[in-house]
């Protein structure tokens, strides 16, 4: 799978990325805490991937907020279903190293997982603790709600219980 990155951005959010998160509602009680939204990465000059309409924020809810176990847990299936639900990058913000984590489709495997990269002071999604997971979408998949829908039914079986606020 290869990375996208920000160079397709769009006017507004993409179905398939906005079936995403009303999916992620639906099952772990997530918030949408933005797709699409024209501003550069966070401490950088380069266009932020929010800009294409692939990506989105999903906050962590309210009852798990404290539950680093289970926002890892998510995180993990995420990342173990990237290929089947199109997911090209995962970022957990709040982690065990207080800077996060985050997955690329194209890493290498690092510390056990293919493509999972622990974070540090130095090199890190720019927002360490933050209570959201950032996702974002290949651009078949972001274009395509259906097929996430299609998707996302194939793997769901396996996905961490629905969250009972």
């Amino acid at each position: 799978m290869k990375y996208t990155g920000n160079t397709d951005p769009s006017n507004g959010p993409r179905p398939g990325t906005v079936k995403a998160i009303e999916i992620l509602q639906s099952r772990w009680s997530m918030t949408n805490l933005g797709i699409w939204a024209n501003r550069p990465m966070r401490a950088s000059t380069r266009l932020s991937v929010h800009a294409t309409g692939r990506a989105v924020d999903a906050g962590i809810p309210k009852n798990k907020q404290n539950d680093m176990a289970w926002v890892s847990s998510v995180f993990d299936w995420l990342v173990a279903n990237h290929e089947v639900l199109g997911i090209e990058e995962v970022h957990q913000y709040w982690w065990t190293n207080g800077w996060g984590r985050g997955f690329r489709c194209e890493r290498k495997e690092l510390g056990g997982k293919p493509g999972v990269k622990a974070w540090s002071e130095s090199d890190n999604g720019g927002t360490p603790n933050g209570k959201w997971l950032h996702l974002e979408l290949s651009p078949a998949m972001a274009d395509d709600a259906n097929a996430f829908v299609k998707a996302w039914k194939s793997v769901s079986a396996t996905a961490p219980a629905p969250n009972k606020a």
